[in-house]
């Protein structure tokens, strides 16, 4: 199976320029923001058809220095550009989560359908 990440990342990058997008959190030292954090947090393979199709579902954290609206907005424009990509639904929808201090985050859950590629 593919990992998910190396699909949900590029369109997030795509999407949101200016935005750290990363797979796992950065140290607290080295972090910039705006940032968003997608880290898979479980689903499931097709029983039929188990290394061909997955719903692998996302854990997707916003996170802004500036204000926790702005976290929300960057959530929210992180969730359009996926649904706009296809095949993602909103599991749970954004509420707030633990962050640095100085720091607001929100953190929500998506499924993704993945398929690999045909040889």
């Amino acid at each position: 199976m593919i990992r998910v990440q190396t699909v949900v990342l590029p369109i997030l990058r795509a999407a949101l320029p200016g935005v750290a997008v990363l797979s796992a959190p950065a140290d607290v030292e080295h972090r910039s923001y705006p940032l968003v954090v997608v880290q898979r947090a479980g689903g499931t393979r097709n029983p039929n058809a188990p290394r061909l199709h997955a719903l692998p579902v996302l854990e997707m954290t916003a996170t802004s220095d500036v204000g926790p609206v702005e976290a929300e907005e960057l959530y929210g424009r992180a969730l359009d550009a996926l649904l706009a990509a296809g095949h993602v639904r909103e599991l749970v929808g954004p509420e707030p989560a633990d962050s640095p201090q100085d720091t607001w985050a929100v953190s929500g859950t998506i499924r993704v359908s993945t398929k690999n590629p045909r040889s």
